[in-house]
């Protein structure tokens, strides 16, 4: 066994010259040499299937907690608000990983991309226990502001209270995802929710209903499935990252907090952290709206925007292309890597983007029908779509703008245009539409049009502010 982890890095670098040694382990991409093309290629595709996966993984628990009771499944429901919460910490973290660590990779700077890598980690440590502590405290007070009690109250705390712990894994496999990304491997976020969503339907139903000594835990039983799986991703996910360079200069001593590196972390996962969140806050600034119009509105709104994610599925390998060769280049200085790979992954994604707006435009009757038959369900869900179909394009174009300038480390200016994008713009304009114009829901779904073509040409601007040019 390895004394430390400068052993560990001495076994590797043997292993560059013997065959033998972690041959099963792909050697990383070139982000600063191989053609653009097949970089987009190699790094997307294996994104976006993790991704897919890890929204079945989601499915199955739905699946399993519908089959105990409908209280359990809106226990789960009611869970998304707080986890999106613990999700942003992770998501916040991998992005500031991947970026500020390609970014000193492209520079040739080996030693402190390694050094940022274990602060990355410990980071990582420090705001999943923070995390779990701020859950375990503030988890009954937030469920009761938000309208739970009674028998409900109980069964959401019997499940979260156990989620809660998969904390400091989640933010840690985040982390750990966006040093690996930020040397082009995004295939072990995808081999690891492969084998958790599979895993997956084994332990969700055997911890439900129990077997042999293991005892039936209801709805508890999910929750802990899905911590015992998240822990084992957590570890995979290390252990990659261990058989990388990044690690070959690692020491114990490393991962001891350094104010410098640490902050340095925070100014870039902070504003990461907040432009995730602000994804929600957007959310319930729409569904408020909606609410006013009853709950036919509601559900057409629920079945539309899930619709819509799944076709946006498709381009979230792109945002990590993005993000893991614009960090890459920008450091190396090689800024027409740069601008091409921005100009590329827009391309793809709009062509995506502009299949998929036809597909919800010509056949939204039929995917509303799927998911409810009832008429005025189905004729506010069409309606949703159609006009939404005209909005697709926009996202591509807005996320695409968040990656580079994370990428280019400017993550606040996102942040700034997810405020105006996801809160203040949508008041504004609903209340515009809705009570001067009188335009009655179609001003939710106009407004909606319009908040996210305006955001685009405010993101277009930025972008072509702050893309680099040839010195």
């Amino acid at each position: 066994m390895c004394r430390d982890l400068s052993d560990f890095g001495s076994s590797i670098r043997a292993g560059s010259q013997n065959p033998n040694v972690f041959h099963h382990y792909p050697l990383p991409m070139d982000l600063g040499r191989d053609p653009i093309p097949e970089l987009i290629r190699k790094l997307a595709i294996p994104a976006s299937l993790g991704f897919f996966f890890n929204t079945m993984f989601n499915v199955v628990d739905t699946f399993y907690a519908g089959q105990l009771s409908t209280l359990a499944l809106a226990a789960l429901s009611f869970s998304m608000t707080p986890f999106l919460g613990f999700l942003a910490l992770g998501i916040g973290l991998g992005q500031a990983s991947n970026a500020l660590i390609g970014n000193e990779q492209g520079a040739g700077n080996r030693k402190q991309a390694s050094h940022l890598a274990a602060q990355s980690a410990s980071l990582g440590m420090i705001a999943g226990f923070l995390g779990l502590a701020a859950g375990w405290n503030l988890l009954d007070p937030l469920y009761r502001f938000m309208g739970a009690e009674g028998e409900f109250l109980i069964v959401a705390l019997d499940y979260m209270e156990v989620l809660v712990l998969v904390v400091p894994a989640l933010v840690l496999s985040y982390a750990f995802n966006g040093m690996l990304n930020s040397q082009g491997d995004t295939r072990s976020l995808r081999d690891s929710m492969i084998a958790g969503f599979l895993v997956n339907l084994l332990l969700d139903p055997l911890f439900m209903y129990g077997w042999g000594p293991i005892p039936g835990q209801g709805v508890k039983g999910v929750a802990w499935a899905t911590v015992i799986i998240q822990y084992g991703i957590a570890v995979f996910m290390g252990i990659r990252v261990m058989r990388t360079r990044l690690a070959e200069e690692w020491e114990w001593n490393m991962i001891i907090p350094r104010l410098s590196l640490q902050i340095s972390l925070l100014r870039q996962s902070v504003p990461a952290t907040l432009n995730f969140f602000m994804l929600s806050v957007g959310f319930y600034v729409i569904l408020e709206a909606v609410t006013e119009f009853g709950e036919d509105a509601v559900a057409a709104y629920g079945i539309g925007t899930r619709i819509e994610q799944m076709i946006m599925l498709l381009t979230v390998g792109l945002n990590i292309s993005t993000l893991s060769i614009t960090s890459f280049n920008f450091g190396a200085k090689q800024y027409a890597r740069v601008r091409q790979v921005y100009h590329l992954c827009l391309l793809y994604g709009i062509s995506m983007m502009v299949l998929g707006s036809l597909l919800l435009r010509f056949s939204a009757e039929f995917w509303i029908g799927l998911f409810s038959d009832s008429p005025e369900v189905v004729i506010q869900g069409v309606h949703f779509l159609r006009i939404e179909a005209l909005v697709l394009p926009t996202y591509v174009i807005l996320f695409m703008g968040t990656s580079v300038l994370q990428g280019l480390k400017k993550p606040e200016y996102a942040l700034f245009l997810n405020i105006y994008r996801l809160v203040l713009g949508p008041l504004l304009l609903f209340w515009f539409l809705i009570e001067i114009q009188g335009w009655g829901i179609d001003g939710i779904w106009w407004g909606i049009f319009w908040v996210n073509w305006i955001g685009v040409l405010l993101n277009l601007s930025l972008v072509h502010y702050f893309l680099p040019k040839d010195e």
